[in-house]
């Protein structure tokens, strides 16, 4: 699988790093999958009425690269920001 920072569907960790990696470290996990945690907590307040995470796993990158998108809309970030 192949990628550009904009693409929908990354091929590799560097291009979701590209993407998000100015909020979250992202890497693969030791057992499988990956992993993302932010650089800088939020609050369990900022979490709960936003319905956000300070850490996510996902089985494949793809998955990954959903829920990164998915927790930006959420803050109301557009992708690279």
């Amino acid at each position: 699988m192949t990628g550009t920072p904009d693409d929908p569907k990354p091929g590799t960790i560097a291009i979701l790093v590209a993407r998000y990696g100015r909020h979250w470290l992202i890497s693969e996990a030791a057992g499988g999958g990956y992993y993302a945690v932010r650089r800088h907590s939020l609050s369990e307040e900022v979490l709960d009425r936003r319905n956000l995470s300070n850490v996510m796993c996902a089985v494949t990158l793809g998955g990954m690269a959903r829920r990164l998108a998915a927790e930006n809309e959420r803050e109301g970030r557009v992708p690279g920001q």
